[in-house]
């Protein structure tokens, strides 16, 4: 297994381990999303919404399914993912405010780089335009009248998703993560502007 795909596996299992806080500091964080693609984290000034979202996330990789809730709030100036277990109890919490990024409990629920989850959530729900101006190194398209979203690196699909309606934050999205072989399918319970 390599250590993309386990790090996505290792977020939806819930295992115990290691101590609690990863803290990324300096500017705007680089997220490899694949190979040679980079996501551009937003900065301070770019973090201008403002919403509440609650999502059931089911997770595959091989033989595995794996759930959890992920509550998201956004507010001008930070944004903070808390992931949520089948008991109700607290998995994560990954706050990030366009400098920093901390993430609290992580390696208990074994989230070792919390950056590829704040990653998924900004390329499947963020605006198309915002994305295009900062992504590195791969493209990104929307087609079916804004119901698919694909990533390419050199004209070859490294990350699909897909929308049961046009919507990117109503009803749900599969992501497909082709390099690192997962799936996620994102159901959006809530969404509410504040």
């Amino acid at each position: 297994m390599n250590a993309a795909v386990k790090i996505l596996v290792v977020v939806l299992a819930i295992a115990a381990s290691g101590c609690g806080t990863t803290t990324m500091r300096g500017e705007p964080t680089r997220i490899a999303i694949a190979t040679d693609v980079y996501l551009e984290l937003p900065t301070v000034a770019e973090l201008t919404e403002s919403f509440d979202a609650v999502q059931a996330i089911v997770g595959e990789y091989e033989d595995g399914s794996y759930s959890f809730a992920a509550h998201i709030e956004a507010r001008p100036g930070s944004i903070t993912i808390v992931g949520i277990g089948a008991l109700g109890g607290p998995l994560f919490t990954i706050s990030y405010d366009g400098m920093e990024m901390i993430a609290t409990g992580a390696q208990q629920a074994q989230v070792i780089n919390a950056e590829y989850v704040l990653a998924d959530v900004i390329l499947t729900h963020w605006d198309l335009e915002w994305i295009k101006a900062n992504l590195r190194g791969g493209a990104i398209a929307e087609a079916g009248h804004r119901k698919q979203r694909y990533i390419t690196r050199d004209g070859k699909l490294v990350i699909g998703i897909t929308y049961d309606t046009s919507d990117p934050w109503g009803g749900v999205a599969q992501f497909t993560n082709i390099e690192r072989q997962y799936t996620l399918q994102i159901t959006t319970a809530e969404f509410t502007p504040q």
